[in-house]
């Protein structure tokens, strides 16, 4: 009798091709679309549903579609948008893979007995038992780990990321020859259920914007108006329109005052940070360990040091960006070692 294993399905290109690699492997597959929100064509779409299902019928497996869009509004939107109202910078990804993915669609997977979770992330997984690591995977311009150092440690071991040791071409170029449409489908977003647009006006749109204020300097001297704290970050420069004889970037949010701070590259830079709900992967010390605060970012050689509950980081060199709520996540070489959420 074969295993069981639940596919993650989207109906985009990786899930198909996740999907494919897990029957190859000798499982009996089941495909499951989680309906995350309407009106986007994205992976919680209403519509990836019919593409998904299109999907396993093609390649002969059951699909089932369950409607999770109570728990995505509660887990993810509802504290994407609190965290913007209080000027953090949140990474919804990272709270669909914690509360979704790899929560409510692993429990579900154990509940209809399957052995074994697919997805198509771009990350590798090696190792058995209490040594199951998590990895970057081989495809530089792809790798998703970053998103994932989330997930419990005592899950590794059921997850299944076929991907992780190809590059896209490959996906595509082996989606094309199991004849699926998905071969054709273009990349995803990264803020799915924003849509087209822009996250700051999906905010404004749903009254979470914010109103107009001041931009400032660090002294406090008005150098411009702003549009609502929504629609900022720490390390932007664009769309700032404030005039100065030097390149100016945000170098924080005050809500209560309803002020953007500006200032030069460095003052937008930071020595040292603190990072709180630290999820460990690695079961270790953070000795040699490298720190990444954004995607696709390159990792910086850092010293981690307990402080209670909250890790104190100090990169090697100063760290641009780095801004409340956002996901640090601490590598050596290409394994995860874990990760949390930045508080400067």
């Amino acid at each position: 009798m074969r295993p069981k294993a639940v596919v993650a399905m989207s109906g985009g290109v990786d899930s198909s091709v996740a999907c494919a690699l897990a029957l190859e492997a000798g499982y009996d597959a089941v495909g499951v679309t989680l309906g995350l929100f309407g009106g986007a064509s994205c992976c919680g779409a209403a519509s990836a549903a019919d593409k998904a299902r299109e999907v396993c019928g093609r390649l002969g497996v059951r699909h089932y579609y369950k409607n999770a869009a109570p728990l995505f509004k509660k887990a993810v939107i509802g504290p994407f948008e609190r965290a913007y109202a209080e000027g953090r910078t949140p990474n919804p990804c990272v709270a669909c893979n914690r509360h979704m993915k790899f929560s409510y669609l692993l429990d579900l997977a154990r509940e209809m007995g399957a052995g074994a979770l697919f997805t198509g992330h771009y990350a590798r997984l090696e190792g058995e038992g209490s040594a199951r690591a998590l990895l970057r995977g081989v495809d530089p311009d792809k790798d998703q780990s970053y998103f994932l150092y989330c997930i419990p440690g005592k899950s590794l071991g059921m997850l299944r990321f076929p991907l992780g040791g190809m590059k896209k071409p490959e996906v595509r170029a082996l989606a094309a020859r199991l004849g699926l449409r998905a071969a054709r489908e273009k990349e995803s977003r990264d803020i799915c259920f924003a849509g087209e647009g822009d996250y700051g006006e999906w905010l404004a749109a749903r009254g979470g914007g914010g109103n107009p204020g001041d931009i400032v300097d660090r002294e406090g001297r008005v150098l411009g108006r702003h549009r609502g704290v929504a629609f900022y970050t720490v390390g932007q420069r664009r769309g700032l329109n404030v005039a100065g004889g030097e390149r100016l970037y945000v170098t924080g949010i005050d809500p209560a005052r309803n002020q953007v701070r500006v200032g030069t590259a460095e003052e937008a830079s930071v020595r040292s940070f603190r990072v709180s709900g630290y999820n460990d992967l690695a079961g270790g010390g953070l000795d040699d360990a490298a720190v990444q605060i954004r995607y696709r970012q390159k990792p910086v050689k850092c010293s981690v040091k307990r402080e209670g509950e909250l890790l104190a980081v100090s990169p090697d060199s100063p760290l641009f960006g780095a801004a409340p709520g956002q996901s640090a996540v601490f590598y050596r070489g290409d394994r995860v070692l874990g990760g949390g959420i930045i508080e400067i």
